[in-house]
């Protein structure tokens, strides 16, 4: 119950409902409760692993510490839900949501490249995420922790992302438009009666 109750506190902060709470978790924290709500707001699709959520981490021990107090217990979409270390790109089978810690996306390639493959969430936390792979970044900004989405990077790995979790991002990446040929329609609103 106690962890049940963490969440929920963490969640408010997040989403800013007590704003003034958040100061007190460690970005650590923060960034773990991040990881266990994204998947309420993502859809996987019908070929994502079955049976138990799998929060995978590479490269941040502190993340998957908190992760390992805050899951005990917790679902995700009736499912139990764990957190499992990453050391060798054959651990990322099985996983939903992969998040490679800070500084690390040069050690990563091989997981970031074995996810690119598999309908994960990868989650980065590096000012070039995106070009990583990643379809949320973290961004730290004076204690505060945010993110950012990519929907080119979600289509890629056959994910769709909630308009909720979207509306909340500081900064979402969206797919090209198609152009309109100006031109073109002028010349047709001209022929046309």
């Amino acid at each position: 119950m106690k962890s049940f109750a963490r969440i929920l506190l963490l969640a408010a902060c997040l989403f800013g409902v007590v704003p003034a709470r958040a100061q007190v978790f460690s970005a650590d924290a923060v960034k773990a409760a991040f990881l266990f709500r994204f998947a309420s707001y993502v859809q996987w699709p019908a070929d994502a692993p079955a049976g138990t959520f799998v929060i995978g981490v590479a490269e941040s021990d502190a993340v998957a510490d908190q992760l390992d107090r805050l899951l005990p217990g917790m679902n995700v979409r009736g499912q139990p839900a764990e957190v499992r270390r990453i050391l060798k790109p054959s651990d990322v089978d099985g996983v939903h949501i992969l998040y490679v810690g800070s500084g690390s996306l040069a050690k990563t390639r091989a997981f970031r490249t074995k996810a690119a493959t598999l309908p994960i969430l990868l989650v980065t936390d590096d000012d070039k995420g995106f070009e990583a792979g990643g379809v949320i970044n973290f961004l730290e900004a004076k204690r505060n922790v945010r993110f950012e989405i990519s929907l080119i990077a979600a289509d890629r790995a056959r994910l769709t992302i909630d308009s909720a979790l979207l509306a909340v991002a500081a900064h979402v990446e969206r797919r090209p438009q198609a152009r309109l040929d100006c031109a073109r329609c002028e010349r047709v609103a001209a022929v046309a009666p």
